[in-house]
């Protein structure tokens, strides 16, 4: 039962997520036309268009589905498409910034404003996703991780710099998510033993309120 529950937290809070990435994917696509390989950024962006569409059609049919045994499937389906999204938000600092294409200011410059629309992402998902802390980490990792690394390997300051930030600020919003995972924790045991006692007065033919 609490696996069920988490589940269904994961999958009831997730169409405001699913809108919310959208909406920044539409932002980064419209506002990395100018820097970007126009090929490499439209096929990003329809592929992602894609992906959230499927997305939402499998929220729907888990919401029009009696779950008994499938609990587990639907974690992995879950899980995978979460790791799908935070692959292609990592990918996006390869795809959407060519390296030594910018000067190195504005290169900087356009990394910041990437990082803001994946933090924002990030932090913006932690209450829907910290009901599993590995779906959670599915997404945080491939969206923070690669393009960390990549910005650190830059080796001048600046972009070294903005990604030890942006390392550091995954490791932060995760520790916070395992706290929030513990909160969610608690509350589906509460749930579970006011389920057993309401069973029990049931039994005894005992009303309650």
């Amino acid at each position: 039962m609490s696996k069920l529950k988490t589940i269904q937290r994961l999958y009831d809070q997730s169409y405001i997520s699913y809108c919310a990435t959208y909406v920044a994917a539409i932002l980064a696509f419209w506002l990395f036309q100018d820097i970007s390989q126009s090929k490499a950024l439209n096929i990003w962006f329809i592929v992602f268009s894609v992906f959230t569409l499927i997305r939402f059609l499998i929220t729907w049919r888990f919401n029009k589905t009696i779950h008994n045994e499938d609990n587990e499937i639907w974690l992995m389906m879950f899980l995978v498409m979460s790791a799908i999204s935070g692959t292609m938000w990592g990918l996006s600092g390869f795809l959407f910034i060519p390296e030594d294409t910018l000067p190195l200011l504005d290169s900087v410059l356009y990394h910041g404003i990437l990082f803001l629309f994946i933090a924002s992402l990030i932090g913006g998902s932690i209450i829907t996703y910290s009901a599993s802390k590995t779906v959670y980490l599915s997404f945080s990792f491939p969206a923070v991780v690669p393009h960390s690394f990549m910005l650190i390997a830059q080796g001048d300051k600046y972009h070294s710099f903005l990604g030890g930030i942006f390392l550091a600020y995954g490791v932060i919003m995760f520790l916070i998510s395992v706290y929030i995972n513990r909160v969610f924790a608690e509350h589906n045991k509460v749930d579970a033993e006011n389920d057993r006692l309401k069973s029990i007065l049931k039994r005894n033919d005992i009303k309650f309120d």
